[in-house]
């Protein structure tokens, strides 16, 4: 009797339970659908057209753009069918037939986000409200309103007139609102000449707009969406076969004020915006104020540096250079050069060997790890031609002593020196070191290929492997100017860390804040302060003396600590790329010199310390010292002449160094074979692939972008 009671009282439970759980949302729908409006796509369209302006730090214009005028409004007939089916393809293959949500993405997006993951599955009509109301948060109320409001504009609107509405307001990047601009920014025609290909490549940049320039993107949505025609018989599979990717126009930015030269600037604000969550699209809503780090005079000092160096090379078009200088005490990125305007990718962000400018992170490692015995004074084998763990290494210019310090070692960028420190503390001890310093553990191309950096890369799937190579100690492992800089300026302050950032603060168009810069020092190296400092300045002590032995060093023998760096090309003799990375307590300064289209040899007559005057091999300490040289001067004039923190320094046993008969392959399981790891090839060290180069005629080919090598084989340069 007692069970049978409890049974009916749970059934009863069971039945109310239910009765409640489909009640409360119907009534919640019902009681939300009598309270929504609407959004007409006029009143939309209007509240786009506002302007975002870019100010240097001074407060000074940078850029000007506004999307107004771009909204140009078509018809329904107007609108080509393939560009109809193309968007539809890509964000709503059942828009025609659904009552403007999608059950079954709906049950997927509430799963997702009770079990702690992301993505959603809106409809296109849900899409249009979110960018109506301009409400973009990721919650489930927001959805739930979203799903009512895109069901209430299916019983108010036709399909044709709510996806015209859409197709005329959604933002595509370029700062192009609705279709009409879309296709003047992306192909410079109106909407009703687009081709099947041009509608595909238009309907993949709605996902991801502030993307629309990064070729990566721009080819994986194309590919995706073309596909889903298919998929959908919107095409045929002949049509499919030979469809051709449809490159788009080059963006010329849109904006006013603004040289080639510095839309690189423009271009990685709004990167960076991105990446913090500010996308364009809103940035154009809200009418927004970008303040920026950039010094107008620094930027015009980089601007003249580069244009007095590069102008004795003008024989050499093919040669470019890259600068990156920022305020390590805020982050701040005072000038940013990534290129003279010629090419559609942003020098700046091109991943490139270091060769030696790698070196200081290899000896902060070793500070971290053996300070009794490693430091400023420590004793090293720095013979030419020595075989260490299985490789033979050899030294820029064939430098050899069988003693050398630290110090001397850094100075004369002895490679043998820093192959056995490598050795002995460990390369995944070198790379944390570096990734602890700011080198990204993630690094994206300007072309927006992305790997995970300083460790060998799968070339089936452009993944990182984990394991690191002993190469990592003289610069194998590629990096962009920018992550030098990032990683000097840690260096430079003092051992802690401030991301380098380019913007400082955001207004709306009425002044109210949208964002600030803020971000706390956090310590690089030790979570003890004095240790921490002490292994930063015993770094910068270490580099103290190269830009002098350069002859690169700064008017009124200014201190100063820096790096060259050099990257043979293949095995031909000559260099692919040259750098100079180097600070004062004010600022730091990264350049770097190559060929801006491919590695290939790179040659100089600026001038030539060491040999002939015309058509040498440039390394470090030339064109890019010299452009180092020249604009740290000209900024730092007028300016006092700081010293470095003193005291606190690690000096190390003068002993000689061991050089090691364990390494680690990065995933932190030593090996103490002292033979090469099985994916070494050709004697030398195995580079990293990307299924995407930084450079045009290598995109999305495997093994093409590491064609300059740093080999513990071969000669690397100083």
């Amino acid at each position: 009797m007692r069970n049978k009671v409890f049974w009916r009282r749970a059934r009863r439970t069971l039945y109310v339970l239910t009765g409640v759980g489909l009640v409360v949302p119907v009534v919640a729908f019902l009681i939300t659908y009598s309270s929504v409006v609407v959004p007409d796509p006029s009143s939309l369209a209007a509240s786009h057209n506002q302007q975002v302006t870019l100010y240097y730090s001074d407060g000074s214009v940078m850029y000007t753009k506004s999307a107004s005028g771009s909204h140009q409004m078509v018809s329904w007939d107007q609108i080509p069918d393939a560009m109809k089916n193309a968007q539809m393809a890509a964000e709503d293959a059942t828009f025609m037939t659904n009552n403007g949500f999608d059950v079954s993405a709906i049950l997927r997006t509430v799963w997702n986000r009770l079990s702690g993951g992301t993505g959603g599955g809106s409809t296109i009509g849900q899409e249009y409200v979110k960018n109506a109301t301009g409400n973009a948060q990721d919650t489930l109320q927001r959805k739930f309103v979203e799903m009512v409001e895109s069901f209430k504009m299916t019983r108010t609107y036709s399909k044709q007139d709510i996806l015209t509405a859409y197709l005329n307001t959604v933002y595509f990047g370029r700062g192009a609102y609705g279709i009409q601009a879309a296709a003047h920014a992306f192909y410079g025609i109106d909407v009703a000449k687009l081709n099947t290909e041009q509608a595909a490549f238009l309907a993949g940049m709605v996902q991801s707009p502030a993307a629309a320039n990064n070729a990566t993107y721009q080819h994986r949505r194309y590919d995706y969406v073309m596909g889903r025609l298919l998929a959908n018989h919107w095409i045929t599979q002949a049509e499919f076969d030979t469809a051709q990717f449809p490159t788009p126009i080059q963006d010329t930015g849109g904006g006013s004020g603004i040289s080639p030269v510095r839309q690189y600037i423009v271009s990685a604000v709004f990167d960076e915006l991105a990446a913090s969550g500010h996308p364009e699209d809103e940035l154009y809503n809200s009418g927004a104020k970008i303040y920026t780090t950039i010094n107008p005079k620094a930027q015009q000092d980089a601007e003249d540096a580069v244009n007095k160096i590069m102008a004795a090379d003008k024989e050499y078009p093919d040669e470019g250079s890259a600068l990156v200088s920022v305020d390590p005490g805020t982050g701040g990125i005072l000038a940013y050069y990534g290129g003279d305007g010629s090419t559609s990718y942003d020098l700046a962000k091109t991943p490139q060997q270091p060769g030696s400018g790698f070196k200081p992170y290899v000896f902060a490692a070793a500070l971290q790890k053996s300070p009794d015995t490693i430091g400023l004074n420590t004793m090293y084998d720095g013979s030419d031609n020595q075989t260490i763990q299985g490789q033979v290494v050899h030294n820029s210019d064939g430098e050899s002593a069988q003693q050398v310090s630290v110090k001397d070692a850094m100075t004369q960028s002895i490679n043998t020196v820093f192959y056995q420190m490598g050795a002995q503390i460990g390369v995944g001890t070198v790379r944390q070191a570096a990734w602890s310093a700011g080198i990204p553990k993630q690094i994206t191309s300007s072309l927006g290929s992305t790997f995970d950096s300083l460790q060998n890369t799968d070339p089936r799937t452009g993944q990182g492997t984990g394991n690191t190579e002993l190469g990592i100690s003289i610069g194998q492992y590629p990096v962009r100017p920018l992550d030098q800089a990032q990683g000097y300026a840690t260096f430079a302050n003092d051992g802690k860390y401030v991301p380098a950032h380019l913007v400082s603060r955001i207004t709306d168009a009425g002044g109210g804040s949208l964002f600030q810069f803020v971000a706390a020092p956090k310590p690089a190296f030790s979570t003890d302060a004095s240790t921490n400092s002490a292994i930063a300045r015993t770094v910068t002590a270490s580099m103290s003396d190269v830009a002098t032995h350069s002859k690169d060093g700064l008017s009124g023998g200014r201190p100063t600590a820096s790096k060259t760096g050099t990257a043979q090309f293949q095995n031909t003799g000559h260099n692919s790329e040259a750098w100079m990375v180097g600070y004062t307590p004010q600022v730091v300064t990264a350049v770097w010199f190559g060929n801006k289209k491919q590695p290939a040899p790179i040659y100089g007559n600026y001038h030539n310390g060491i040999g002939k005057e015309h058509g040498y091999d440039v390394y470090g300490r030339e064109e890019p010292g010299y452009i180092w040289q020249a604009f740290m001067d000209s900024y730092l004039n007028g300016k006092p002449a700081k010293q470095f923190p003193e005291g606190n320094l690690i000096m190390g046993t003068p002993g000689q160094g061991d050089n090691g008969d364990q390494t680690d392959d990065g995933s932190g399981q030593p090996s103490t074979t002292g033979q090469p790891s099985p994916s070494r090839r050709n004697g030398g060290p195995t580079f990293p692939s990307f299924p995407d180069s930084a450079f045009p005629s290598c995109a999305f080919q495997f093994d093409c972008f590491p064609s300059s090598t740093t080999s513990s084989g071969r000669r690397h340069r100083g």
